[in-house]
């Protein structure tokens, strides 16, 4: 084995062959630390990611030495060797075209970045070529320490969608290891419209996963408009927690079933699919449910109902969760502010008191509290539980409105 502070007099009198032999193992033991390194930074930002890393093959090797080595040069070919560049290559394969930012950012945050090589971005679209973003690293020092024949290396990465991947291996069995024989037009017309379609696929791509986070987005801004149309804190914990619930009483449905169903109805309730939302409710209370999922679902069925302006009906269905589940606040909120749609004041206020009491904490109570006191007519007291409603949650739109409402900012003089 070469030591390093050998190599150059080592090298006077060896062959290329020999060098490259000597340098392989180093070159290996390299790769396989730094395309772990690289597979476990990536994954964690593109889970799909695959990082696989290669030494260059002698046959290559030999042939590019062949055309970057000069007459003055063959003597002592190992900084020759330093000149290429892709001798150590890690490739890392991502599925859309917005991955290759993500992993250039995440590969400049941990490792020396030397040089970024965008390929293909200055080609013309009529001609065809492999796109495909170049890093050019240094070797990280405690490999080098480890080992110090590849002093003066650096290790190339690219980065690439599938689709980019995909053409640069066949371009290379087709195109770049034929040479000599050129293509005529006609084939390279063909491959240039075939690169075309697969450029074209990768944006395709892209714009479906754009697509997708848009809809994610619009889904969450809905459910927040949901939730804050019907004055009611979130309910999605609810759905979750029905994993908690005991299955005894659950003999109709699996547990999964119960969460796919009433996901889904949720879903549709917040898509604004009312009906259809009440009736994947009532489905779900066909079935045998324990005490905790049935409160969940009829408090849900419940809101659907109110939205529709069906005030008698939400009012049975959130006594109904209410009476299944004593300790769902939610429900008891819910119930009180039906109470007070129908002009039932005094039981809505009852009902708040009652929640309060089991749980003081709760900022939705207390507003809730505050808008049939409001209604009562007794507007200190509200604005009391107003003001405890913000001491709880200092970020509550609704209460910080009603607060302006019951103590008006006092104009300036003029």
């Amino acid at each position: 084995m070469i030591e390093a502070k050998d190599r150059f007099s080592y090298l006077d009198g060896s062959t290329i062959e020999t060098i490259y032999h000597d340098l392989h193992p180093h070159c290996e033991a390299v790769l396989d630390a730094l395309s772990h390194r690289l597979q476990e930074r990536l994954e964690s930002k593109i889970p799909a990611v695959q990082v696989k890393g290669r030494v260059k093959r002698l046959p290559s090797l030999l042939d590019k030495l062949h055309r970057k080595l000069g007459p003055d040069e063959t003597e002592n070919p190992f900084p020759a060797f330093q000149r290429i560049h892709d001798l150590l290559a890690v490739r890392a394969v991502c599925p859309f075209l917005e991955d290759i930012d993500t992993a250039v950012s995440e590969v400049g945050s941990v490792f020396d970045v030397l040089e970024v090589d965008h390929k293909g971005e200055q080609r013309a679209f009529s001609e065809f070529g492999y796109a495909s973003t170049h890093l050019a690293l240094a070797v990280p020092p405690d490999l080098l320490e480890a080992h110090p024949l590849l002093r003066g290396f650096s290790i190339e990465l690219q980065v690439r969608t599938i689709l980019q991947d995909a053409w640069a291996e066949v371009e290379h069995e087709l195109i770049y290891k034929v040479g000599a024989h050129p293509l005529n037009l006609p084939i390279r017309r063909k491959l240039a419209a075939l690169n075309a379609t697969l450029v074209l696929s990768d944006t395709i791509f892209q714009e479906i996963r754009d697509y997708q986070k848009s809809n994610i987005a619009d889904l969450a801004r809905a459910r927040q408009n949901f939730l804050d149309h019907t004055e009611l804190p979130a309910t999605t914990e609810d759905v979750s927690d029905i994993s908690q619930a005991d299955d005894e009483a659950t003999t109709g449905l699996t547990k999964f079933e119960v969460e796919k169903l009433l996901k889904k109805a949720l879903n549709a309730q917040i898509a604004g699919e009312l009906e259809d939302a009440i009736r994947l409710y009532t489905r779900l209370l066909s079935h045998p449910l324990d005490a905790f999922t049935a409160s969940v679902v009829y408090n849900h069925r419940g809101m659907a109902c109110e939205s529709l302006e069906r005030h008698e009906e939400a009012l049975r269905d959130f006594a109904s969760a209410r009476e299944r589940d004593p300790s769902n606040v939610r429900a008891g909120i819910n119930l009180a502010m039906s109470y007070r749609h129908l002009g039932r004041l005094v039981e809505a206020e009852a009902t708040l008191r009652e929640v309060l009491e089991k749980k003081p904490s709760s900022a939705h109570a207390h507003y809730g509290l505050a808008r049939v006191l409001t209604d009562l007519g007794r507007r200190e007291e509200a604005l009391k539980s107003c003001l405890r409603a913000l001491k709880l949650d200092e970020g509550f739109t609704l209460a910080q409105k009603l607060r302006q409402e019951l103590d008006p900012p006092t104009p300036p003089l003029s």
